[in-house]
């Protein structure tokens, strides 16, 4: 299938209970909860349940895949239900988009390749006319059990499970598009040149300083276009001592002059 990172994964394995877990601790996870009350909005009481179920330990052998998320879920019965969350993922031409949304901006290939993903790409993304998160006709769930509810409580607890996981790995929402944080991160390289180039003959042969120094150099390479508009600060947390609203602004402002040079 095209756009679809078939060996890929990340292994969740048996949660453990938490009462006290809270959810939606990060931008990503916050996104993510929102598609799934949109998709819940028939019968939103099945979530809390599901919160239930996920801070209790039911959530078991969670795996995401590209596309999709498994899990058993424990219940009423003895048995647990088997459990899936598939998400669309994008064809290779869609990955295209996202990367060209990506890759255009110095910053944004920067922070992925320090292992960042700054929620400022979903826009950049979106404008490409793509969604990085899935909306709610992008999410489907199913379930073992008799509930017909969707999702039933025990999918939207294994929803629950992976925003906890996009708390803490947001590039798990790359693997649920198709493509594993490795396979777009390689893509990205490629794309600024991170290849080892091949060295021309010309360059290893044993000639004269005098000769070289005659020889007219190759011309500098195209500068790559500015972006759009300036990049956006990256929203930070509270910092004891620090006055975040002036830093934000003061990187704004560094980031509109960067711009106003490059244009």
């Amino acid at each position: 299938m095209t756009g679809y990172d078939a060996g890929a994964r990340i292994r969740i394995g048996d949660v453990p209970p938490a009462a006290r877990r809270r959810f939606g601790a990060t931008w990503w996870s916050r996104a993510w909860l929102d598609a799934l009350q949109e998709q819940a909005s028939l019968d939103p009481n099945r979530l809390p349940r599901g919160r239930t179920y996920a801070r209790s330990g039911a959530v078991r052998d969670a795996v995401v895949r590209a596309g999709a998320a498994s899990a058993r879920v424990r219940g009423s019965r003895p048995e647990p239900y088997r459990v899936a969350v598939r998400v669309v993922t994008f064809d290779d031409t869609e990955w295209e988009r996202v990367l060209d949304a990506i890759g255009g901006r110095l910053a944004h290939t920067a922070a992925l390749l320090d292992g960042d993903l700054p929620p400022s790409i979903v826009d950049d993304v979106a404008a490409a006319g793509l969604s990085l998160l899935p909306g709610p006709r992008e999410l489907t769930v199913s379930c073992t059990c008799p509930d017909r509810a969707v999702p039933c409580k025990h999918a939207a607890a294994l929803c629950y499970v992976l925003a906890d996981l996009l708390d803490t790995d947001p590039f798990a929402v790359l693997l649920l598009r198709g493509r594993s944080r490795s396979a777009v991160l390689d893509a990205l390289r490629a794309r600024r040149g991170g290849a080892t180039p091949t060295v021309p003959s010309s360059i290893v042969d044993n000639v004269s300083a005098a000769e070289a120094y005659r020889r007219s150099p190759a011309p500098l390479p195209r500068p790559l276009p500015p972006p759009a508009e300036p990049g956006a600060p990256v929203p930070l947390p509270e910092i004891p001592g620090v006055d975040v609203p002036a830093l934000t602004a003061l990187a704004a402002d560094a980031a509109r002059r960067g711009y106003d040079l490059l244009s």
